[in-house]
């Protein structure tokens, strides 16, 4: 038993020194831990194998793939949306509302899928208000890593501690049962950052920009049509209901074939067309608006039609001797020649006053094209070159539904009610999300293949055999009676306290992910050593994985935030080690007094 002891702590060794150096990526580590444990002997085929078929494996999955469907259906960029029109407020309203709005969506949706569609969104805020990027984007980072905290399906972090710690016997959390706390850790954060905080970051100078421009700038010409019984209809110009009204240049107004003279009180009526100039993005919502239809050769074509076909959309550049040039846009069969309908056009100098339709095409004009796939036609390769494929993952969330956007929440309600009321085991209930996710469109089968963050189901895998290993060999009661005997004459509460600032300052150095991983196991030993409840250990490692401020490598959405908001290292410092010490002391005390 001991060569045994041996070789399972010599692999938690090493696995501990490829997590830290980052020379092999943790969930490829953890499969080479699962490997090692089965080669060895230590582990029979069935136990080394034992992670992919655990029930806790297979609840992070399908919870992983309930977090895409939200994201995928636009319930975060409808966050962002409502985000970006109410903080034209001073620097503490805006910072209070995004963290609020960051806070609250991490706890539901995933905290990684939440910062990076907000990142943008926060440079769109900075350019309105004058607020300095780096202001907005720590407490994004910082407010959306508590409020992913503060339940059990707001991270993958979350999951996976629950995951090994049922794997070791202990009894897990329920979805709410770590509210309480992060609740009081983000009124202390957001309380720390704006009266202390913001200001060491208001001595950064000046936000880099992060937008792509060929997307972002407003650069395209299109029209779009007020159908019968929309709702814009008997709306003022200076009134107009549009996704986001900064991003949009009203050019002109045409009714019954004629110009009409800008009024910003006239009223518009069926049949308007409206020629606007504004960028990619909100032309695809522009196409999404029940409301308006852009007006192209295939007037009942929506970018929005059947998810499984291979659509993109595309810039073609009109090259020299097209057969293009000279003619008009609506006289030019696109959809019958090259597979494709034109949504806008671009131009380096005026478009003229003439509609869209009648533009007359000339070398360099650039057309915004939608098609079932990038055309490769004979026309196509003699009248155009495809500039630039505009990647339909960044921007499908966009082209959802309210109808998706609502039945996605609908359904994550649903799983919420079904767990917290105990009617189903939470794996039942987030595979019973799965399937309404896949059956009401919210969620196609091959994007959920394509976007889950697989690497956390085989981190999960991989390593949970470890604490079958600890447990067969009594590794994990050599480690428990160390920490035991160093935390002899001791309290409870001095176990919390030093589990949480030591996992604090080892997921500063790697994996938040893999420090849980390796900490919880020992935790429960812990816990049984002492004869305690293992929740109070197990929330301390929690949170200290979740909230380690005081580097940008401590955890993914640092990491993001990084370069666009021209942070250096000392910032974080600054910044992360006040709310860290801040976190200590309150974990210290509340974490005994609400869960022991």
């Amino acid at each position: 038993m001991e060569t045994e002891l041996i070789i399972v702590f010599g692999i938690v060794v090493g696995a501990l020194g490829l997590f830290i150096s980052g020379i092999i990526p943790i969930d490829q580590t953890a499969i080479l831990i699962m490997v090692s444990l089965m080669i060895t002997g230590i582990l029979t085929p069935e136990e080394g194998v034992s992670g992919f078929s655990n029930t806790a494996t297979l609840t992070v999955l399908a919870l992983l793939i309930v977090s895409q469907g939200l994201r995928n259906t636009g319930v975060v960029d409808a966050l962002g949306d409502q985000m970006l029109s109410i903080t034209q407020g001073g620097k503490w309203q805006a910072v209070l509302i995004i963290m609020i709005i960051a806070a609250i969506s991490s706890a539901f949706i995933n905290t990684t899928a939440v910062v990076a569609v907000f990142i943008p969104i926060m440079f769109k805020i900075s350019q309105q208000t004058k607020i300095k990027a780096a202001i907005l984007l720590i407490p994004l980072s910082f407010a959306a890593m508590v409020g992913g905290s503060s339940t059990m399906i707001g991270t993958s972090t979350n999951l996976l501690i629950n995951a090994v710690s049922r794997a070791n016997g202990a009894d897990g959390f329920r979805i709410f049962d770590l509210t309480l706390m992060g609740v009081i850790l983000l009124v202390a954060l957001i309380i720390y950052m704006l009266f202390i905080g913001i200001r060491f970051l208001n001595k950064k100078p000046q936000n880099i920009s992060v937008f792509n421009k060929e997307l972002e700038e407003k650069n395209y010409i299109t029209e779009v049509l007020v159908v019968e019984g929309s709702e814009l209809i008997g709306e003022k110009l200076e009134a107009l209901k549009l996704h986001d009204k900064t991003e949009y240049k009203l050019l002109r107004l045409i009714r019954n074939n004629r110009i009409i003279k800008r009024d910003d009180q006239l009223t518009l009526r069926a049949g308007d067309v409206l020629t606007v100039k504004t960028n990619i993005h909100e032309i695809i919502n522009l196409n999404n608006n029940k409301d308006l239809r852009i007006l192209s050769n295939a007037e009942d074509r929506s970018i929005e039609q059947n998810e499984d076909e291979d659509r993109v959309l595309f810039e073609a550049l009109i090259v020299p001797n097209s057969n293009l040039i000279g003619r008009k846009v609506k006289d030019i069969q696109f959809n019958r020649f090259y597979d494709a309908i034109p949504l806008a056009a671009r131009r380096g100098g005026l478009m003229g006053d003439q509609k869209l339709m009648d533009h007359v095409i000339q070398v360099g004009d650039i057309l915004l094209m939608d098609g079932d796939n990038l055309p490769e036609t004979e026309q196509s390769k003699h009248d155009w070159i495809v500039v630039q494929q505009v990647s339909r993952e960044n921007i499908v969330s966009q082209l959802r539904s309210r109808r998706q956007m609502t039945t996605s929440v609908s359904i994550l309600i649903l799983i919420i009610f079904l767990a917290v009321s105990n009617i189903f085991p939470i794996l039942i209930s987030a595979w019973l999300g799965v399937a309404l996710m896949f059956l009401t469109g919210c969620l196609s089968v091959k994007k959920a293949y394509e976007n889950v963050e697989w690497k956390v189901i085989f981190l999960l895998a991989g390593v949970i055999p470890l604490g079958t290993a600890l447990s067969k060999t009594g590794g994990d009661q050599v480690i428990a009676d160390f920490i035991v005997n160093f935390s002899s004459d001791t309290s409870p509460r001095f176990v919390v306290s030093v589990l949480f600032i030591f996992t604090t300052l080892l997921t500063s150095i790697m994996s938040n992910q893999a420090t849980a991983i390796l900490l919880v196991p020992i935790a429960v030993k812990v816990a049984i050593s002492m004869s305690i409840p293992a929740e109070p250990l197990l929330i301390a490692i929690l949170f200290g994985a979740n909230t380690s401020f005081i580097t940008p490598v401590g955890y993914q959405t640092n990491a993001m935030i990084y370069g666009p908001g021209n942070y250096s290292f000392k910032d974080f410092l600054k910044v992360g080690g006040g709310i860290s010490l801040i976190f200590w002391i309150l974990i210290t005390v509340l974490v005994p007094i609400f869960y022991m």
